[in-house]
């Protein structure tokens, strides 16, 4: 490689790393924005005040709203399903000794989407339950629509897989699956909402915990499972 061709290759470096560097710097105002205003109130020209760049640099990177704001969820919900897709690898693999042990890494799952973005993790949650999916574009809104099925598509198939091999007591899986990811959201929002969206909530492991223990021994064929989550992946 000749000295011109190194240094091409350092400039394209640079500015590969200025474009990541500026992409996270307009996605971490965007967070901030379309958690404080929500989705629908908040704008461009905010998201772009808080980032200090203008608007048209951003649709340089965005091509709209819809698109940043999808940028800015697709990480945890891709996230949840590689959670899910590790616990089903390990299901084929026989590697679960009882079922408790497939709901305690559904949890640690769970809790490992949230723990990498809390922000995000909220904001994804009060949207979907929110219905605002329908202020989308429709071809953002129908992604959206598609990954978050895939998912409980995913969970569906974890649980059936835990009950043929004789982990989860025969139950409906659909109702199951919605039971375990309704209790995790709804426990996560209401520790959020009682510290006030603080870090360092001290209440919301132990929960999740006790929450996590109810549900083994309910419905897992081997009940004594030892700890909790432990706020790691699967």
């Amino acid at each position: 490689m000749t000295a011109e061709d190194k240094h091409k290759r350092v400039i394209r470096e640079r500015r590969k790393r200025e474009r990541d560097q500026r992409i996270q710097s307009i996605l971490g105002a965007a967070k901030k924005v379309f958690f404080s205003k929500g989705y629908v109130k908040a704008t461009m020209d905010e998201i772009a005040l808080e980032a200090e760049i203008s608007k048209p640099t951003i649709y340089q990177y965005f091509k709209t709203k819809d698109d940043l704001f999808f940028s800015l969820m697709l990480p945890v919900i891709e996230d949840i399903g590689e959670q899910l897709e590790k616990v089903e690898k390990k299901l084929a693999n026989g590697e679960y000794g009882s079922g408790g042990l497939v709901i305690q890494d559904l949890f640690n799952g769970f809790r490992h989407s949230y723990d990498m973005a809390p922000v995000t993790f909220r904001i994804v949650q009060l949207f979907q339950q929110t219905g605002l999916v329908g202020e989308l574009d429709e071809e953002t809104g129908s992604l959206l629509n598609e990954k978050g099925a895939r998912n409980f598509r995913l969970a569906r198939r974890v649980m059936e897989a835990a009950v043929k091999q004789g982990l989860i007591k025969d139950i409906n899986i659909h109702e199951f699956v919605d039971v375990i990811w309704g209790l995790f959201v709804g426990i996560v929002q209401l520790e959020d909402i009682k510290s006030q969206h603080k870090q360092d909530n001290k209440y919301l492991k132990p929960t999740l915990n006790m929450a996590e223990r109810i549900i083994i021994d309910a419905m897992s064929t081997e009940q004594r499972v030892e700890g909790g989550s432990n706020g790691g992946g699967t």
